[in-house]
């Protein structure tokens, strides 16, 4: 494959690892601590996606916001029973908390759904939408040699859609406001009269919502399984560091940067090596904070 196909694979990985960065990073900034249970969180959205597509028959653009309600619900209601009783403790006991949620929902989800693979229907041949021309699910053919297929740019156009989104929600809406004040100063909010718990149910919500349709839109490109979520959790950690810790836009970038460099090492490794491809993503996540240690938007993981 040449050079920009493997650019256009590399965008589309960006853009999924992107918006699952963009809530594992919100979770950090503003609740302040880092949740190695968010890669369940997408594993449940995907299989939320799965029963709404598959047993209940639903389009799958309604079956991916039947998953980002689901996701967002499940995100609140582990958040209110495991996350918001101990909050108080520090980040340590928070860090070790997600762990073990992350492994008990890992094996529940096995136990229920089975280790084999669950797949979309995405065999429909046309997507169509009122008013404009059908867009085929299969690829097209694009300055000779660079195929996209309709479903890359489902992932794409979600992608820039939540990115508008979290703009618009944090610097328009009362409640983004509230949520940059908490992460800047919690004790200051809390003294203008900004209800903090409120914040950060509104957090564990769009987080669990962003979690639901990463889940969907991964499962699109691959497959779903238990260990879906887990797979990717590495990954949206790096872009998360890469980009800054605590800074969404931040995130974004290093989503980027970590799926074209997975995109591009995958391409030009030798056919046994490619699967180093993710210790070499890890490796640009080293050279670039030797370089730059606050990170792609300048700000520093933050200490206890």
């Amino acid at each position: 494959m040449g050079l920009a196909q493997n650019v256009v694979f590399g965008l589309v990985t960006g853009s999924y690892i992107a918006i699952a960065a963009i809530g594992f990073t919100l979770i950090y900034g503003i609740v302040n601590m880092i949740n190695f249970a968010y890669g369940e969180f997408i594993t449940i959205g995907a299989f939320v996606g799965i029963l709404a597509s598959g047993t209940l028959s639903l389009p799958l653009p309604i079956a991916a916001l039947v998953a980002m309600v689901g996701g967002g619900l499940v995100s609140l209601v582990l958040a209110r029973g495991f996350f918001t009783p101990i909050n108080h403790t520090g980040p340590v006991p928070l860090l070790l908390t997600s762990i073990g949620l992350g492994l008990a929902l890992r094996n529940a989800v096995r136990l229920v759904a089975g280790r084999g693979a669950r797949y979309f229907d995405t065999s429909a041949t046309t997507y169509r939408f009122e008013g404009l021309p059908d867009l085929p699910v299969g690829s097209v053919d694009l300055l000779g040699n660079l195929f996209v297929t309709s479903l890359q740019l489902v992932v794409v156009g979600s992608a820039v859609a939540v990115f508008l989104l979290l703009y618009t929600l944090l610097t328009r809406t009362d409640v983004g406001i509230a949520m940059r004040a908490l992460a800047d100063d919690e004790d200051l909010a809390r003294v203008r009269g900004i209800d903090t718990q409120r914040v950060r149910d509104s957090v564990w919500m769009l987080a669990g919502v962003l979690a639901g349709l990463a889940g969907v839109l991964i499962g699109i490109q691959t497959n779903v399984s238990a260990g879906i979520g887990f797979s990717f959790v590495l990954q949206i950690l790096a872009a998360a560091i890469l980009g800054g810790a605590g800074s969404p836009y931040g995130a974004i970038a290093g989503s980027y940067v970590i799926g074209l460099v997975l995109a591009l090492s995958t391409a030009f490794l030798p056919s046994g090596m490619t699967g180093i491809s993710s210790a070499i993503a890890f490796l640009v996540l080293v050279i670039v904070l030797l370089v730059k240690p606050s990170g792609i938007a300048g700000r520093e993981v933050r200490e206890a």
